[in-house]
């Protein structure tokens, strides 16, 4: 079993122990309302809280817990999808719990914990759900300001629990619940009051601004004190605290080698936040890091790999061949596919490492003359069994699916094929 599993795997066991709880240690009947219907809705309920405590500490972005779920990107969606299990569960527990407690407060406060939760998921799940997006299409910005008000629902939601009447009050199940919501609203309060003092943030200053072309534009930073430590292609979250409108973390890769002096970020303009840094940002400004995180590495797999770039998703491979010094250690095939000649940004680094290397080969694509890029043309370009190969994708979250899932049905093992869920929300 793979260490980037025991994650998943851990949530797994804590809302199954939460169900065994239940039935080894079932609680006594001290209402009067069907004990069957409010056992089950109990049940049902303290599983659902349990689960999104789990998010909530999920979403405290502690380090340690990257390598069992293989990297924060993939902490964050198991986030996501922990969130809609526990959505779901609340609307079983709504329909099956009987009517009890203090109807007047309670039962109000519990409808408004689900209510709000149903709110979060909502939005979380909304860049994926066409219908849904129409409505709430949030920049990252006010999605993650959202997003703080998933603890206070949860919070709602544990006040309602004592002004109700339950079963679990003095049991073993509720103290078990209570333990670990507990530990959800610690998580919770750290990363909302203490995140931003306790975590290293590094202090850098703005020393150059490249446009790369009319929506592009790279970052030069120097580092005012120590630097950031990082491996090639992970990425890290940055602000402006003096900057109007630029002050709330975003996360972006990290397009310089960790042995450069100076960190380089290339960034593209494509909401509220990115247009105002690319219209405002100044030399000279003096920006906080935290990094790097993720777990987007080509050095933890074999000789052969397939390498596929989409538009600004070039960020990570940059990273890499810069640390590479111009000497791939694998043997590689790098598809980079934009719309148009100007947007294949930084194309003269990736053809120079070619030059000078026989094992990397680069193959760019312009999807306005050339259509969209096809795995069967990858296929029938690839030196050697595609089966043997592992394939590095970054782009958009679509791209990287469809190129996964047609993989995937060429016969490509799904743990050959690496991609980073960089889409957040």
């Amino acid at each position: 079993m793979k260490k980037k599993q025991l994650g998943n795997i851990f949530i797994i066991c804590l809302a199954a122990l939460n169900i065994l709880l239940w039935l080894i240690f079932p609680p006594h009947n001290n209402l009067k309302t069907d004990y069957t219907s409010q056992l089950v809705g109990e049940a049902i309920s303290s599983t659902a809280m349990v689960l999104i405590s789990i998010t909530l500490i999920l979403s405290a972005r502690i380090r340690y817990l990257e390598p069992y779920f293989g990297g924060l990107d993939q902490m964050y969606q198991s986030h996501k999808q922990v969130s809609i299990a526990a959505f779901l569960l609340l609307i079983a527990h709504m329909a099956v719990i009987p009517e009890s407690g203090n109807p007047v407060i309670g039962k109000p406060l519990g409808v408004l914990s689900f209510v709000g939760i149903l709110s979060m998921v909502l939005i979380s799940i909304s860049p994926r759900i066409p219908l849904v997006s129409r409505f709430l299409n949030l920049s990252y910005q006010k999605w993650q300001i959202a997003h703080k008000f998933l603890g206070l629902c949860f919070i709602i939601g544990l006040v309602h629990y004592f002004l109700v009447d339950t079963l679990s009050r003095q049991s073993i199940p509720g103290f078990y619940m209570l333990l670990l919501s507990g530990m959800g609203i610690c998580a919770y309060l750290y990363k909302q009051l203490l995140s931003t003092s306790l975590e290293p943030g590094y202090e850098y200053i703005v020393e150059q601004i490249n446009h790369l072309n009319g929506t592009s534009m790279e970052i030069v930073l120097k580092p005012a004190n120590k630097p950031i430590t990082f491996k090639a292609g992970q990425f890290a979250y940055i602000h402006f605290k003096d900057e109007p409108g630029l002050s709330e973390p975003h996360p972006f890769t990290i397009s310089s080698s960790p042995k450069d002096k100076s960190l380089r970020l290339t960034i593209k303009g494509s909401g509220d936040w990115t247009g105002t840094l690319r219209k405002n940002l100044k030399p000279g400004a003096v920006a906080t890091i935290r990094g790097g995180f993720g777990m987007f590495n080509y050095k933890d797999s074999g000789k052969e790999q397939i390498w596929i770039a989409g538009g600004i998703g070039v960020t990570p491979f940059l990273s890499w061949i810069r640390d590479l010094n111009g000497r791939p250690d694998r043997n590689v095939d790098f598809y980079y596919s934009v719309r148009s000649e100007s947007d294949a940004i930084f194309l003269d680094e990736f053809e120079a490492v070619a030059r000078k290397s026989d094992n990397f080969r680069v193959n760019i694509h312009y999807a306005q003359k050339d259509g969209h890029l096809a795995v069967e043309k990858i296929a029938e370009n690839s030196q050697g069994k595609l089966t043997h190969k592992d394939i590095y994708l970054c782009g958009p979250i679509k791209m990287s699916e469809g190129f996964a899932r047609s993989f995937k049905e060429l016969g490509v093992p799904a743990e050959q094929i690496h991609y980073e869920e960089f889409n957040f929300r």
